[in-house]
C-alpha cells in the first residue's frame, strides 16, 4: 500500500512538471513570437510657414503584435499613462490615444491664451518619441526620448527605459535583476568614479548624498553592452551639464547578476 502510496505521489509530482514545462515553453515561444510596430496620436494647430504660429504634437508608441500581445499592451500602456501622471479606466490602447488626444487639446487651449498674451509667431511642441534598445528571446528595452517647450525660459527634454520580462510580463526593476543590492551600488559608485568624479573640469559636490554615497538614477536601460544608469537633467545636476549616462559592462555585474537573465545577457 505505502509502495503504491509512493508511486502515485510520484506520478503527481512528474505531471505537475510536465505541466509546469509546458507552460513555460507555451510562454516563451509566444514571446518570441511576437512583434512590435509604432502607433502614434499627432496634433498640429498653425505651424502654415516658418514664421507662423505653431503647436505641435506627436506622441509615438511601441504597439506589440502576435501571441500574447494583449498582456504585454497593459504593460505598455499602464507604464505610458503612468510616466505622463495620468489615469485611464482601461489599460489598452484604445484608451491611451483618447487620453493623449485630451491632453493636447488641453495644451492647445493653454496655447491659444499664450497667444493672446505674448503675440503670434511663437512656437510651443510637444515630442515623444521611442527607440528599441535590446531585444533578446525573454527579454525587451524600448527607450523613450521626451522634447518640449510650453512656456518658459527654455525648453526641456528627458528619457524614460521601459524594460520587460516577456517570459513573466513583468515590468523589471532594479531589485529584480540583481541578488545582492549593496554590492550593485558599491560596484555603480566604482564605475561612476572612474567615469565622471575624477574629471576636475565637473564640479561634483552636488552629485552624492549627504553620506557620499551614489544615488542611484529613477531611469536605467538594458543593452546590449552593459546596464545603462541614466540622469535625466536635474536630477543630480544643473541643466547646462545635460542629462549623465553611467554603463557598467554585464561581465562586472556577473556574480549579483540574477542566473535567468545571465543567460539573457552575457551571451
Amino acid at each position: 500500500m505505502q509502495s503504491k502510496n509512493l508511486i502515485r505521489s510520484a506520478l503527481l509530482v512528474a505531471i505537475v512538471a510536465l505541466a509546469y514545462y509546458t507552460y513555460t515553453q507555451i510562454v516563451a515561444n509566444s514571446s518570441n513570437n511576437l512583434t512590435f510596430s509604432a502607433d502614434s496620436v499627432v496634433f498640429k494647430r498653425g505651424c502654415l510657414h516658418p514664421d507662423s504660429s505653431c503647436f505641435r504634437v506627436a506622441y509615438r508608441f511601441p504597439v506589440p503584435v502576435g501571441k500574447g500581445s494583449s498582456r504585454i499592451e497593459k504593460l505598455i500602456v499602464n507604464d505610458f499613462v503612468g510616466n505622463m501622471d495620468e489615469e485611464i479606466d482601461r489599460n489598452d490602447f484604445a484608451h491611451l490615444k483618447d487620453m493623449l488626444v485630451k491632453n493636447s487639446i488641453s495644451y492647445d487651449s493653454s496655447y491659444v491664451e499664450f497667444l493672446k498674451q505674448f503675440g503670434a509667431g511663437l512656437e510651443w511642441y510637444i515630442d515623444v518619441d521611442f527607440t528599441q534598445i535590446l531585444r533578446t528571446n525573454r527579454l525587451i528595452t524600448f527607450r523613450y526620448e521626451q522634447s518640449s517647450y510650453t512656456g518658459g525660459a527654455h525648453d526641456m527634454y528627458g528619457y524614460h527605459y521601459l524594460n520587460i520580462d516577456l517570459k513573466k510580463t513583468k515590468i523589471l526593476k532594479l531589485t529584480d535583476l540583481f541578488t545582492d543590492m549593496d554590492r550593485f551600488k558599491a560596484i555603480a559608485q566604482k564605475a561612476f568614479t572612474v567615469q565622471y568624479l575624477n574629471n576636475p573640469a565637473d564640479k561634483t559636490e552636488y552629485w552624492l548624498a549627504d553620506d557620499g554615497s551614489l544615488v542611484l538614477p529613477n531611469e536605467f536601460g538594458l543593452t546590449s553592452k552593459g546596464l545603462l544608469l541614466h540622469y535625466n537633467v536635474y536630477e543630480i545636476a544643473c541643466f547646462a551639464r545635460g542629462d549623465i549616462e553611467l554603463l557598467i559592462p554585464y561581465p562586472d555585474l556577473k556574480e549579483i547578476l540574477v542566473d535567468a537573465y545571465q543567460k539573457e545577457l552575457m551571451n
